[in-house]
């Protein structure tokens, strides 16, 4: 079941040696894609509850203004981080490169044997290094995501309270708890997507919330990537 979310957070990788790339450059060209079904009709829904309401707080987080600024912020930063990762990944690779290449001369005589071998010690105390980098700004970007969707989540529960409150909700249901339908499929070359929730559209107050938040004017403060190795000052905090 795939749900919206407010940013996909890729990690990040370096390929040490010529062997990753020349398996890439190799890889077959795809085959044809099957022929995607049809997709199909949404059903026709019984009666709406009296006083149930449905929202789907990941939508209406990813879909709010508030939601989209922070989605672009998170691009930003980790835009930033994968630019601070290549350039390090990079003279890594190339550290192997000449390694590889001077291997066998230096290794003509027992003092450039020994040479060599301390240089290639050092080289790999480099990438286990990079590697944790690796792993800790991954951790950071995660850390970060999750403070700024609490954030959200918490300026956007007054808005959920007055469409509650408007719509005289008895209860509202989170469509996480719900069945979904959702498929992505290949059409004419271009990506179609069909999706549709089990319970009916008139019980659902995601768009209002939306709405709601929107009208509110309301913005994230300034927020910064959370820092593993220093105080995470610069997150964005949940609002009082």
């Amino acid at each position: 079941m795939k749900k919206a979310s407010l940013l996909l957070i890729a990690s990040a990788a370096v390929l040490m040696g010529a062997a990753g790339t020349q398996v890439m450059a190799q890889a077959a060209a795809p085959a044809a894609a099957p022929t995607a079904p049809a997709p199909p009709t949404p059903p026709t829904f019984g009666a709406p509850l009296a006083g149930q309401c449905v929202l789907d707080e990941q939508t209406a987080m990813a879909t709010s203004n508030m939601g989209k600024a922070a989605s672009d912020r998170l691009g930003q930063l980790k835009g930033q981080v994968d630019a601070e990762l290549s350039a390090e990944g990079k003279g890594i690779e190339d550290e192997y490169k000449a390694l590889s290449a001077s291997q066998k001369t230096s290794a003509a005589t027992p003092a450039g044997k020994t040479a060599w071998e301390g240089k290639a010690q050092a080289w790999e105390q480099k990438r286990q290094t990079f590697q944790n980098k690796v792993q800790q700004r991954n951790q950071e970007m995660q850390y970060t995501q999750q403070e700024v969707m609490q954030a959200i989540f918490q300026k956007m529960i007054p808005q959920i309270n007055a469409v509650v409150t408007a719509k005289s909700c008895a209860t509202v249901i989170s469509a996480d708890s719900l069945l979904h339908y959702d498929m992505t499929a290949n059409t004419n070359g271009a990506p179609t997507q069909t999706s549709f929730l089990y319970a009916n559209p008139a019980m659902n107050i995601t768009s209002a919330v939306v709405d709601k938040m929107n009208a509110s004017g309301e913005t994230l403060p300034a927020f910064d990537r959370v820092k593993l190795d220093q105080p995470a000052a610069g997150a964005a905090a949940p609002a009082k």
